[in-house]
């Protein structure tokens, strides 16, 4: 291992947006920027480290990285010498940076030496391959614009040095602007003008959008289809946390299903996943648009209902719920819609089973980021029922609101860092 390196913006704000073209943008800036060569090599290949408990917190990027001259058609896990990056948030956009130089096993080494977040191990988890171009000001210092192009996401499940193809963006460009400090604070605002006029929206990180292609590949690799019982509407519990810790707590209650209530056998999966969520009004009402990449899923949803439950627990919601179309973050429908707000939410999942119905639930850890601040909920929301259930044509809204009080009042007796909560994310957003 060698010594650390140092980093020209080892603090740093980060704003990323995707482009269906970055012409028109570089066209457009070029008269304040200059493309920066550090080297022949701008192919990348950034290696995120996590396990299959999805251990690392939400604001920690563990990562190592290496430069290459070309794209490697099906990566492999060797022991050649990475930049190992330790990138650390401390809010919605801000980061702190430092950087080391280690053979792989080496980075593993360190990064489970420095980071015990559970007893098993961090490892080698996803890989994103991408081509990368840097701009920096012509006549000033303190901002980066980096380019990203032909990006392909890779999984490495347990015990193997192959990695798996679980997604790609090769359609659009991801421009990522980092600025230390205020030190060019025209040039931000001029390119973030410029990139509205491209019509340029916010986009996830690489780390998120590697998580969401994995649990789109784990669903089509290992899922069951299920019958989802109650259509149009949702029924979920609320309870807010200020502790991650709550999460892994939780599913570590589920495993050995005492309770009647066990970690779904036949998805036992935790899932990571984020989008940023906006808030929209159009002649219809009220929508919010979960952007993901250059898509967005649109969903309308109703009138919050309290519901009284047999365990009196104040945490219990019922409104409708209408899933539209998947359309592209450009289209009409978003353009010609009023913003009423945005916020950024990363989340961690898993599912248990009701043993005797065979009903499953959606256990949530969601970590928001927004103008209000930051908003840490955990959510308990019906899913549906294995098809060949008795249960699958038996409907009974009854029973599935006495479940999720259930797993309610489990949760908030066992773990204390939890407490009902009938704070909706609209309504923390200040949104009527």
């Amino acid at each position: 291992m060698k010594n650390e390196i140092k980093i020209d913006l080892p603090s740093r704000r980060e704003k990323r947006y995707v482009v269906r073209s970055s012409k028109q943008f570089l066209k457009l800036l070029s008269p304040y920027v200059k493309r920066k060569k550090f080297s022949n090599n701008e192919h990348v290949y950034t290696i995120y480290f996590n396990n299959d408990e999805h251990v690392v917190p939400f604001e920690y990027s563990i990562k190592a990285r290496r430069y290459l001259p070309g794209f490697i058609e099906l990566p492999v896990l060797d022991n050649d010498v990475y930049f190992l990056d330790l990138k650390m948030g401390k809010g919605e956009h801000y980061k702190e940076k430092i950087r080391l130089e280690a053979t792989l096993e080496e980075a593993t080494k360190i990064i489970n030496e420095k980071y015990s977040f559970s007893e098993i191990p961090l490892r080698p988890y996803v890989l994103v391959e991408y081509l990368r171009h840097h701009y920096i000001p012509k006549n000033t210092g303190g901002v980066r614009i980096t380019l990203d192009t032909n990006l392909k996401y890779f999984f490495f499940s347990k015990g193997q040095r192959e990695g798996i193809e679980i997604g790609r963006e090769d359609d659009y460009t991801r421009i990522e602007i980092k600025e230390q400090g205020q030190s060019n604070k025209d040039l931000i605002i001029l390119m973030e003008e410029l990139l509205g006029r491209i019509n340029a929206f916010p986009i996830i990180s690489k780390k998120f959008t590697a998580y969401n292609f994995l649990g789109l590949y784990y669903v089509k690799t290992f899922g069951t289809p299920f019958f989802k019982e109650l259509k149009g509407c949702e029924i979920e519990a609320k309870l807010e946390t200020d502790s991650e810790k709550a999460f892994q707590e939780a599913k570590k209650i589920f495993k050995e299903g005492k309770s009647g209530f066990k970690l779904s056998s036949r998805f036992p999966y935790t899932f990571e996943s984020a989008s940023i969520n906006r808030y929209y009004r159009d002649n219809e009402g009220l929508f919010k648009a979960m952007f993901r990449g250059d898509k967005a899923e649109v969903v309308r949803k109703g009138n919050v209902e309290i519901i009284k439950n047999p365990l009196n627990l104040n945490c219990i919601l019922k409104r409708k719920e209408e899933k539209g179309n998947v359309v592209p973050i450009d289209s009409e429908m978003i353009r010609s819609a009023q913003l009423q707000g945005e916020l950024y939410r990363m989340r961690k999942a898993f599912w248990v089973d009701n043993q005797r119905t065979g009903r499953f639930y959606h256990i949530s850890l969601d970590h928001c980021l927004g103008l209000s601040g930051i908003l840490n909920q955990m959510e308990i929301e019906y899913t549906g029922t294995y098809i060949n259930t008795s249960h699958a044509s038996n409907t009974n809204e009854k029973e599935i609101i006495g479940d999720i009080s259930n797993i309610a009042k489990i949760l908030i007796e066992k773990i204390p860092l939890l407490k009902p909560s009938l704070l909706t994310k609209q309504k923390w957003l200040g949104i009527k």
